[in-house]
């Protein structure tokens, strides 16, 4: 990875335990539209499955109730492709940046139920995702998540 800790300098590192998932079904990734609201992380820009660890939970745990919570997908639907630890991620509104652990799942089933969170979703093409259609990047290094996607998605499901 990039020197991110230079990355984005006069933005504030803070510690925020948590994850985000990255959730593919065929040839597609879920993107979430965030609920507009000031106070949330990344208000209505759409995005994808994010959330923070509560405690006493492994970051595994948090993966798999986050992705039920903000999308209706239950675990047994979901395959492990891929785990990446310390992904930096950047809040601009809020001038701040933080490190998440970064799953990938495979999906077996399209249907989503979205939470209070989000106001929307999408199964978007890579396409839609490298050029910012109905996506907005929240990461520092985001070739490093477009790599992943690419790899993720060259294997058959």
């Amino acid at each position: 990875m990039m020197s991110e800790r230079k990355a984005y300098p006069g933005f504030k590192l803070v510690r925020m335990q948590g994850i985000t998932a990255i959730i593919l079904n065929s040839n597609k990734v879920l993107v979430m539209k965030r609920l507009w609201l000031p106070f949330i992380v990344y208000p209505g820009v759409w995005t994808f499955v994010a959330g923070h660890r509560e405690e006493g939970e492994s970051e595994d745990e948090t993966a798999y109730r986050e992705v039920f919570e903000e999308a209706g997908i239950a675990r047994a639907d979901l395959e492990l492709a891929g785990r990446y630890a310390e992904v930096l991620k950047i809040d601009e509104k809020h001038e701040r940046k933080f490190y998440n652990t970064l799953y990938l799942f495979r999906s077996r089933t399209k249907a989503v139920r979205k939470n209070i969170e989000n106001t929307a979703y999408r199964w978007a093409s890579l396409s839609d995702i490298e050029n910012g259609r109905l996506y907005t990047n929240v990461f520092a290094d985001p070739k490093f998540i477009l790599k992943v996607i690419r790899k993720a998605l060259i294997k058959p499901f």
